[in-house]
């Protein structure tokens, strides 16, 4: 299943999805992965806060930060866990 079909580009990404990736990306992953895509971070950073519309040319950059922000989000919740678990014996 693709994440972006053609009717998706020449228009912002979807609120959900910006909203899904400002708040779980890292400092230094929009610089990585637009420098790895040879793109500005501020032109990825404008895509993601849905200023810039998604292109087929940027489509696999923005796939490569969603990605990057599912393994930001899991990372985060195994760290959630563990904290939880060290709350409950010391309670």
């Amino acid at each position: 299943m693709a994440i972006f079909e053609h009717k998706h580009f020449g228009t912002p990404i979807s609120k959900e999805l910006s909203k899904y990736i400002i708040y779980n990306f890292e400092k230094g992953d929009i610089k990585e992965i637009a420098e790895k895509h040879s793109y500005n971070p501020l032109t990825l950073t404008a895509i993601i806060r849905r200023n810039r519309n998604l292109t087929e040319a940027n489509a696999p950059m923005v796939i490569d930060l969603f990605r990057r922000c599912i393994q930001n989000y899991n990372s985060n919740q195994r760290t959630k866990e563990s904290v939880n678990e060290l709350i409950e014996k010391a309670i």
